[in-house]
């Protein structure tokens, strides 16, 4: 062969491979150039998910079942439970990104994309509410065995400090469900694998904490009125409304409102007040000598006291007064004779022994019964009233200078009324023979006696 041959040969065998090679690159271009226009370039994520040669088929699939995959612990005291992604409804709310994603992809220069990466915002998550709710709701975490509901802080009187403190409520193990569910729907949202309810915000709180307002009020109002303390003294006698006992008449509602209790400030009237300072248990009989607590009136001063907050030293408000309080012994047993309705009483140890209708002195004659404090001198029975020629069984003089004192009148058919003022004594203490033997009976000499109108 000749060189001219050879020479033709070579520059056609060097045509064919250029051609091949350039249909060779062609063929490669174009598979590129249709393949990207609908897969996605190999450097393309969506988030932290790898799409990159997927078609827009493919990587939905891919993301849902990733998507699937997703699950939140439920970390609780005693245990763990697990929600999934199908209990909580998750999905994708704009999986048409991906196909804007392939249509800003530039096939036509495919070549260049090849190690370029191609990052996207991660797609945007949605809980569905409804369906996570009902997957909540059979969860064991939400129905206790045994449900304990939360206690709110409560004021109670600390005797030790002598004042209200306030004790913490407590939590129990009742979760609250909203809060919880926007936790859960918050760890599928932003990725978080568990969510733990050892954190106490779970749970259904108290109503009132020791840092609420209306605590903290209530608590000032009841130390305030703590020291509304009352010191009575009247004689010998004397009592103390103390702070302890003022708390005992506190009462403090489940909404913290403060408010005092009227009856337990009735009761220790009655029973410390007036048991104190009355001279004569039960109800006093009209006419009858006798220091008696006017309980109302002093029930409602107490509560003024103690709402004012104010110490105070004072007497009680008495509704009938007896004799001066200098001398104790006259609070418990004297004889007492109301003139104005001709009536006696024998008062022995605060209690009414005896009670009679009497006829005293002829006040028409002037020989008027006299009015004051006096003593028994003695006792005697069968006794011979010489001045007045009268027999008596029994004597009881307590004015030995004129001869005056009780006894019985058996030539009297009546007693009590009008009779003194013109049928009466001669300045003695006339009384039916059967009352007059048992007041011999009861008294003793030196026992007081006390006459009055």
């Amino acid at each position: 062969m000749s060189r001219v041959s050879k020479h033709k040969k070579r520059r056609q065998l060097k045509k064919k491979k250029i051609f091949m090679t350039v249909g060779i690159i062609a063929v490669v271009y174009f598979f590129g150039f249709f393949f990207f226009t609908t897969h996605y370039y190999p450097g393309t994520t969506v988030g932290s998910m790898k799409i990159g040669w997927r078609s827009e088929a493919s990587a939905r699939q891919y993301l849902k079942d990733k998507l699937s995959e997703i699950t939140v612990t439920v970390e609780e005291p005693e245990g763990e439970e697990l929600i999934t992604a199908v209990d909580a409804g998750l999905a994708y709310t704009d999986l048409k990104v991906l196909g804007q994603i392939l249509n800003r992809q530039k096939g036509q220069i495919w070549f260049w994309q090849l190690k370029d990466k191609q990052d996207n915002e991660p797609l945007t998550l949605r809980v569905d509410q409804e369906k996570l709710s009902v997957s909540i709701d059979a969860l064991e975490c939400m129905n206790p065995e045994t449900p304990v509901e939360s206690a709110s802080a409560t004021l109670e009187y600390d005797a030790g400090q002598k004042e209200y403190v306030i004790k913490e409520g407590s939590l129990g193990n009742i979760v609250e469900k909203e809060h919880f569910l926007e936790g859960v729907s918050e760890a599928f949202l932003n990725g978080h694998s568990s969510i733990s309810l050892k954190d106490p915000t779970y749970y259904k709180q108290p109503e009132y904490t020791s840092a609420s307002q209306e605590v903290l009020d209530a608590q000032q109002v009841l130390n305030g009125y703590l020291g509304g303390t009352i010191s009575y003294k009247d004689g010998k006698q004397t009592e103390k409304l103390s702070r302890k006992e003022i708390s005992q008449c506190l009462k403090c509602s489940p909404d913290f409102q403060v408010s005092i209790k009227r009856a337990k400030v009735k009761k220790f009237v009655k029973t410390q007040v007036a048991g104190t300072f009355n001279s004569v248990e039960g109800s006093i009989p009209k006419g009858l000598t006798a220091w008696k607590v006017d309980e109302e009136k002093e029930a409602e001063a107490v509560i003024k006291t103690i709402q004012s907050g104010k110490k105070e030293e004072r007497k009680p408000i008495y509704a009938t007064e007896g004799f001066d309080k200098t001398d104790s012994d006259i609070e418990k047993t004297y004889i007492d004779v109301n003139l104005s309705l001709q009536k006696m009483w024998y008062v022995e140890d605060g209690k009414v022994a005896l009670s009679s209708d009497v006829v005293t002195g002829n006040t028409s004659t002037g020989h008027g019964t006299g009015t004051g404090l006096y003593r028994i001198a003695f006792k005697q029975r069968d006794h011979l009233m010489v001045k007045y020629n009268s027999f008596v069984h029994y004597w009881m003089p307590y004015n030995t200078r004129v001869g005056i004192g009780f006894h019985d009148a058996s030539w009297r058919s009546s007693f009590g009324g009008d009779i003194y003022r013109y049928n009466g004594s001669h300045g003695c203490i006339n009384m039916p023979p059967a009352n007059a033997e048992k007041l011999y009976s009861l008294i003793s000499t030196g026992t007081l006696v006390y006459i009055h109108w």
